[in-house]
């Protein structure tokens, strides 16, 4: 069988593959008048950095989580059919999402026992389903040991004030699960896939744009995220040596037609 640096590193050659397929720059700019040929190279390299989210990260997740027992379910399948949430149970969020942007100590795992002990005590049963706004669903849909993870992947370029956003999407995905059935465990994670931070403190530099999320619990970054799912230790580094191993191979000059064309 295939070593797993072949196999990570033929996912990495798959997905950078599959965004060139067709690929043409169809934009235009003042800058084409001026640098034709660089400003083609970053509108397509700036669309390949977009793409790694779905492209790259999340196949590469899903290998990980595969390859160390657990059940890769169809995300597609969360996003798409979810409770609407209750007049009632909307309150409940806004409570505790309140209380959190107080107290960002304040953990998940307390509101998902609330919110599954209020579910209950109300007798709260659900009729209406809804399909999840695009940008507020999950990219990963895991099970294992009997533990649901429900993980949305997010660009390392964090934008300033992100956190109360990715908090109260995390706070619908556990009123969701918990809607659905009560006595289920949920894990419900935001990810970034590495620190472009080479010499600085991932959590030290962006914890302000996370809050109130607590670093590294309920969000995670680089080897937090990957060692998780692959069972392994410094999976970063072994992903980033895949890289170096397609650029040892001068991978990157399949693609030198693509780039060389002028508009």
């Amino acid at each position: 069988m295939p070593k797993i640096e072949e196999k990570i590193e033929n996912v990495i050659r798959s997905s950078i593959k599959k965004f060139f397929i067709n690929k043409e720059v169809n934009t235009i700019h003042p800058l084409d008048l001026i640098f034709p040929k660089e400003r083609r190279i970053r509108s397509l390299i700036g669309g390949l950095e977009t793409s790694l989210g779905t492209q790259l990260w999340e196949p590469l997740s899903k290998f990980f989580a595969e390859n160390n027992g657990f059940e890769v379910l169809d995300e597609k399948e969360f996003n798409s059919n979810v409770p609407v949430i209750p007049k009632n149970v909307l309150h409940k969020i806004a409570e505790f999402e309140s209380k959190k942007l107080e107290n960002a100590s304040l953990k998940h795992s307390v509101f998902f026992d609330e919110i599954c002990t209020f579910i209950n005590q109300e007798n709260i049963s659900i009729k209406n389903y809804k399909k999840i706004p695009k940008g507020e669903g999950v990219d990963l849909f895991l099970r294992k040991e009997n533990i649901i993870y429900l993980i949305d992947i997010k660009t390392v370029q964090i934008n300033a004030g992100s956190g109360p956003k990715f908090n109260k999407n995390l706070l619908n995905w556990y009123t969701y699960s918990a809607l659905k059935r009560t006595d289920l465990k949920v894990k419900c994670l935001i990810s970034f896939p590495y620190n472009p931070h080479s010499s600085i403190d991932f959590w030290s530099k962006e914890k302000g744009k996370i809050s109130p999320l607590i670093p590294s619990k309920e969000a995670v970054v680089g080897d937090e995220f990957w060692n998780f799912l692959s069972g392994l230790d410094k999976t970063t580094d072994l992903i980033f040596e895949q890289f170096k191993s397609l650029g040892d191979k001068n991978f990157g000059e399949e693609f030198n037609d693509i780039f060389s064309k002028n508009f």
